[in-house]
């Protein structure tokens, strides 16, 4: 990193990550992600697809993987299925 880079650095962690991931892809390197926080709705879902697929990026650019973290029993009774359907059509490129 430059001093430059150091300088204009985000202080809030969404920032950051958008930082970290616009610099990755700008330097040709691979990038891939998974749900580390446990959102199974749909808001929480559009949100993973849109850091991981940006619809508006004109290079196009995407994870070149992303891994989904299976939820906890307890947690699988609330997750509604179509939802998460709909995440995975989304992440597919299916849905937009």
């Amino acid at each position: 990193m430059s001093c430059q880079d150091i300088s204009e650095a985000l202080a809030d962690p969404e920032g950051l990550s958008w930082q970290v991931l616009n610099s990755s892809w700008d330097r040709g390197l691979a990038v891939a992600g998974h749900n580390s926080v446990p959102i199974y709705d749909r808001e929480g879902f559009m949100r993973i697809a849109e850091t991981a697929k940006p619809r508006n990026d004109p290079d196009r650019r995407h994870f070149s993987f992303f891994t989904f973290q299976r939820p906890s029993p307890l947690v699988r009774r609330t997750i509604c299925f179509s939802e998460l359907e709909y995440f995975i059509k989304c992440m597919h490129g299916i849905v937009f």
